[in-house]
């Protein structure tokens, strides 16, 4: 009789990828409700649910929408049996200050105390009221050391407006982990185009009458510019048919076209290929069909932003149906928020990561012990259930088997044999509770990649590998080879028996490669 080898159970899985935590986008505008929720492998992504719902007329008015909002929600939730209560939302741009500022060069330490003491959002950013008001999310985008300067995201939003919004989720059902701006959310579609297509230079217009923005891309800088709309005359957007006159798409395209003018000057860009147009509403192909018209100096495409998404057959007919693909786009952009959960992206693009949940840090916390806990019972689960296969064969082999003398002196040693290996089981089972004491710490330094900001300026990481008891690799990116020695003086801070393994040549961006190799304490 053979038994169930238990040695590798408990091990980590060493992965060079973060934890992704499924999430639902929920994109509520003035007149509809949009749910998303994408499945990613690898680099591809895949639709894995979609919903819409559009709100009566009777419902959009100031006194019933809130309501209908949770009500609708509320069916989406019990129609789509997600598999968690998981939701990623986006204030409007309104509601919302953005600003990148340029301020003179701090250090990590320098920096984090001017923000934490509220100095620096003092002196550099004008803030309508008392800066407790204010749930803010800011990161370090550029740093310029010989110039003595730096940029910064800044990003915020009255803690009233985003708890306002977070009310209506949760009294659907739902949980809102992320709270996005609109005009980001939008521009996250670009996690589902191809690397070359997500690096270029990119113009993304909205106009919805409630939401009219441009955002701009260039070297993972934003740029983001009102659309001025008057309230007439976003009405007669919001309406639709003969209220959509050519006069109004005539006065949006002449400030579509003052804001690019104004990132094509303020990026010092030689031009702009293309505008990628969304709307929320459904007319929108006529709003696109208006604007193309109009403005002839640049190419105006209608964003499909299922362009790089995989389509399952059972929903293909389903998005068929859709009049407006690109009303979908922002509801995609926030499903992609399945890494931001535990800030993968904090060390990689700023916006992509804006999270303006007023106690985000908390629930980071919450959720990576969530995730631990997971998968210690899933582990528990697997030990009890090789016990009980292992018990109820013991139990049948010794009800229906009618032995002769040899065979009893057989099970005797069989016996024996058992006893040896519950001791071994209850020595692993001992190792287990202590590994469950231990395992949140190792976790959390394996999870754990603040270090890396500390490293010298010029350099990025490019990929680290986390071997659990084994040997671990760190990928760098530096104009200056001569920093691997600076690089390796910070890792021997927090590991152990820290190598540098190699370093490559500069390729064809002069950036050299340095690997490292370190293992965890």
């Amino acid at each position: 009789m053979k038994f169930l080898n238990l040695s590798n159970l408990f091990k980590g899985r060493p992965t060079s990828e973060p934890i992704r935590q499924d999430i639902v986008g929920l994109d509520i505008s003035h007149s509809y409700i949009r749910a998303i929720s994408l499945r990613k492998k690898g680099d591809n992504w895949t639709l894995h649910k979609l919903t819409t719902k559009i709100l009566d007329e009777e419902d959009r008015a100031e006194d019933k929408y809130n309501d209908a909002v949770i009500s609708a929600l509320k069916t989406i939730k019990l129609e789509q049996k997600y598999e968690n209560d998981n939701a990623a939302i986006s204030l409007p741009v309104s509601s919302a200050i953005v600003q990148v500022i340029q301020i003179p060069f701090l250090d990590e330490k320098e920096l984090n105390e001017a923000t934490e003491n509220g100095s620096l959002w003092e002196s550099s950013i004008n803030l309508p009221g008392d800066q407790s008001e204010y749930s803010i999310f800011w990161q370090t985008i550029s740093k310029d050391p010989e110039k003595n300067t730096m940029s910064l995201l800044f990003v915020g939003s009255k803690i009233v407006e985003v708890e306002k919004n977070c009310e209506l989720i949760r009294k659907a059902g739902f949980d809102p982990l992320i709270v996005d701006v609109r005009c980001f959310a939008l521009r996250n579609i670009l996690r589902t185009y191809t690397e070359d297509q997500s690096a270029k230079d990119q113009v993304f217009i909205e106009i919805s009458g409630s939401e009219n923005y441009a955002v701009c891309m260039h070297n993972n800088l934003p740029f983001i510019y009102d659309i001025y709309v008057s309230d007439a005359d976003a009405q007669g957007i919001l309406e639709g048919g003969e209220a959509l006159t050519d006069e109004i798409l005539d006065r949006v395209s002449a400030q579509i076209r003052t804001a690019v003018t104004s990132f094509i000057k303020q990026s010092d860009i030689p031009g702009i290929a293309t505008l990628q147009l969304s709307s929320s509403l459904l007319h929108g192909e006529v709003i696109f069909d208006g604007l193309k018209k109009n403005i002839v100096e640049y190419k105006i495409d209608f964003i499909d932003p299922f362009q790089f998404i995989k389509i399952p057959p059972q929903l293909k007919t389903r998005l068929d149906n859709e009049k407006n693909k690109a009303s979908l786009s922002v509801a995609i952009g926030l499903a992609t928020r399945q890494l931001d959960v535990f800030g993968f992206y904090k060390f990689v693009t700023a916006v992509s990561n804006i999270n303006l949940l007023p106690d985000r840090e908390e629930r980071i916390g919450k959720e990576k012990k969530k995730t631990t806990n997971s998968s210690l019972v899933n582990k528990l689960i697997a030990v009890s259930s090789a016990l009980l296969i292992f018990s109820t064969s013991a139990y049948a082999y010794m009800s229906f088997t009618y032995p002769s003398f040899a065979d009893l002196e057989l099970l005797q040693l069989e016996v024996s044999d058992l006893r040896n290996t519950q001791n071994k089981i209850n020595t692993q089972h001992e190792k287990l509770t202590k590994w469950t004491k231990n395992s949140g710490e190792i976790n959390a330094k394996i999870l754990d990649f603040s270090y890396a900001a500390s490293f010298p300026n010029g350099t990025f990481v490019d990929e680290i590998k986390h071997e659990r008891g084994d040997v671990s690799n760190i990928r760098v990116m530096s104009r200056d080879p001569s920093l691997a020695a600076d690089i390796r003086s910070f890792l021997e801070k927090k590991f152990i028996e820290v190598e540098l393994a190699s370093i490559k040549e500069p390729d064809k961006n002069n950036l050299s490669e340095v690997e490292l190799k370190f293992k965890i304490k």
